[in-house]
């Protein structure tokens, strides 16, 4: 099984992608898809957090958005 594409972002490209699910949800995708650097890798990440369903996205999400902020404090 391939690790999932959120998996391989830093830290920081996490917390930006999971605040940006959060808030906009299937939209974030679009959003980040933007950036002109990174916004494949970005959209990619977004599109399959986006993926879930709502109920177990919103808390999933958080989680992941805990652990790359936590992982951003230690480093």
């Amino acid at each position: 099984m391939s690790r999932s594409r959120f998996a391989e972002l830093s830290p920081r490209e996490q917390a930006l992608v999971a605040v940006a699910t959060l808030i906009d949800g299937a939209e974030a995708a679009a959003v980040l898809g933007l950036d002109s650097e990174r916004g494949e890798v970005l959209k990619a990440a977004a599109t399959e957090l986006s993926s879930f369903e709502l109920d177990a996205r919103l808390p999933f999400v958080g989680t992941l958005l805990r652990r790359a902020l936590e992982d951003i404090e230690g480093a």
